[in-house]
Formats: structure tokens, sequence, C-alpha cells
């Protein structure tokens, strides 16, 4: 495994580096932890990695840009290395790779590495995810059309939708997005979003969550207080709205954070508290349900979804679960034919 002989050859040259007693280079001590620890981390992930199915194109993605990262790392502290050991004998040092430069480039290794490591560890907890909702339908076909499933489980008909929204929400551009789930009243847009919010991915991704419902008349202290509460796990019943909204967003900021505003009416619900919200660049997220597509399409709408209504099977499911939980439709119900079907 070439990757991992990459990594292996990264930590024989900084063990080098620290233990020689007279050194050709120094490279920061804070910043050999930092490397030393990517570099293990990506050790363990190739140690154990055994994708389903076998030998896939996905592995050989990630080993391909494991190994370019451990590739950089070694050009990075070898070509420092031996310019200065060249610079010793030379008069003219001004060409030469400044110690500054030096720990500018091995630092943007170092976040490379890191962020292989937060891919990867994402992408696991999606396939996890997906994983568990193709479960959940291999036994509900298994069970003459009977599912049972718990508050906030996998949503009947809505598998697709979730993982689609579960990609946006971990994945897509650093910056602070807003993702609109538009929809009549009753088609699940609620739902959706719970499932959203209580997914392993989600919980995993995000330093902090918080849930707050709008409604038509809408209160922008309350939605403040709701969301401080479940951020700093803490009370805050008496602040004003300004301070409240200050209190969150220096709570708010360097955390990558997800929050659910549900059932919001008017756009200035959203006005009101925007400001409060940091974009810390780092893939926080807000999600919007709304049954207003004219609300919907103020905030950018491409990143949002519009719920559709189930189709004839899915349906069927959700009815035979909603009516008869865990004990399968009765035979004579179930051979009726759909009424569309019977003539006028």
């Amino acid at each position: 495994m070439a990757a991992y002989g990459a990594l292996v050859s990264v930590m024989h040259i900084v063990d080098q580096v620290q233990t020689h007693p007279f050194p050709p280079i120094s490279i920061h001590q804070k910043q050999a932890e930092s490397l030393t620890e990517a570099v293990s981390s990506l050790q363990h992930f190739l140690e154990g990695y055994s994708p389903r199915g076998g030998y896939t194109d996905e592995e050989d993605f990630w080993e391909s840009r494991i190994a370019e990262a451990a590739y950089d790392a070694e050009d990075v502290i070898e070509s420092y290395i031996v310019d200065r050991i060249r610079a010793r004998s030379e008069i003219d040092v001004e060409q030469h790779t400044s110690s500054a430069d030096f720990y500018q480039g091995l630092q943007m290794v170092i976040a490379n590495m890191n962020s292989i490591k937060i891919e990867i560890k994402e992408k696991m907890v999606l396939q996890d995810q997906n994983h568990s909702i193709k479960s959940a339908r291999s036994a509900a076909a298994g069970s003459s059309r009977s599912t049972s499933t718990p508050q906030n489980a996998t949503m009947i008909g809505f598998d697709d939708v979730l993982l689609r929204m579960l990609d946006k929400v971990a994945g897509g551009e650093p910056d602070l997005q807003i993702l609109p789930i538009v929809g009549m009243g009753g088609i699940g847009k609620t739902t959706l979003a719970r499932n959203i919010f209580s997914s392993p991915l989600v919980q995993e991704h995000f330093d902090v969550r918080a849930w707050t419902t709008i409604s038509h008349e809408y209160n922008s202290r309350e939605i403040l207080r709701q969301v401080l509460d479940q951020v700093m796990e803490e009370k805050w019943e008496d602040l004003s709205e300004d301070d409240l909204g200050l209190h969150l967003y220096q709570s708010l900021i360097g955390r990558r954070y997800f929050v659910v505003m549900d059932d919001m009416w008017n756009i200035e619900a959203w006005d009101r508290v925007r400001r409060f919200f940091p974009d810390n660049r780092n893939g926080s997220r807000i999600v919007v349900t709304t049954r207003l597509s004219n609300l919907a399409s103020l905030f950018n709408y491409a990143n949002g979804l519009e719920m559709q209504f189930l189709d004839e099977d899915a349906s069927w499911d959700l009815f035979s679960n909603t009516v008869f939980g865990k004990e399968s439709c009765p035979l004579e119900l179930e051979v009726i034919p759909p009424l569309r079907e019977l003539d006028p």
C-alpha cells in the first residue's frame, strides 16, 4: 500500500530531524506535533479501512489523496533540508527558502492532511446513514408492506430526499448557507428537518445544533432565546433581544453550527435575527422550512428543496404504518384495487 508507506516515510523524516544531534533544519514543536497527529490519524484509517464489496475505485481515490499529501510533506521537508545545506556553502543566500516560507509550506501540508481526514470521516458517517436507510427499506419490503418506524427515524417514501439534503448540509462551500425546504402544509417538511437534525452525520459533523419553531406570529427575541438555550445549554430568560443576540453571536464565533428554523412565514423573522449568525466559513448551515415558495426564493433556492407528493407505493406504506403499525395489513384490504382503477 503506497499511501501507508509514504506516511511511514514522513514519520521517519520527522523523527530523524527531531532526534539528530545536529539537525540540518528545525521544525517548530507545535508543527511537528500537528504533523505527527495528522499522519497517525491517516495511518489508523488505512489500517482499518475495508470498503464494503472489496477493493473499489473509491478506496483507490482515498489512497491516492493520502499518498499525494504524504509526498508533498516529504518534498517540503527534504527540499528545505537540501536548501539549508546548500545555503551554508554559498555566499548568496537570498535565493534560498526562508524559515517563514518553510513554516507556511508545512502548515499547508498539515491543513491538507487534516482536510482529507475530515472528508473521510464525513464520508464514512454518510455511508453508515445510507446503509441504515437501505436496511430499513429491506425490512419494510419483507414484512408485507407493514412498516414500523419510530419518530425521527427513516422517513417513508423520502429516503432519497433525506440523503440528498444530508449531502447538502455536510458538503458544499464553506460559507454559511441557508437551505430552504418548501412545500404545502402537512407534506412532511418538519419531519424531514427532524430527521436531518437528529441524523448521526449532523450530530458528528457540527459542533452545536439548535432548533426553533417560528410560526406565523414570530417573536424574534424568542427565536434568539431558544437557539441560545441549546447552544449554551443554559437558560436565558431575562436578557433583552439585543443582549441575547450578542451572546448568541459570541457563542457561535469559530464554531460549526447547524440551526433549523421551522415554519417560517415572513422574511422579516429572518431579517431581525440574521446579523446574530456569523459566517465562520467553516460549513455552518441553517435549514428553513416554509410553505411559501416566494419566501424560499429569497434564500439561495438552488441549495434548497421543494417537497413533492408521495407516489402510490410510498403513500400506501405511509397509510399502512399509520393505521396498522407493526401489524400487517389484513389481506382482504390488501387486495382491493386502487380506486383510480375502478370504473366510474
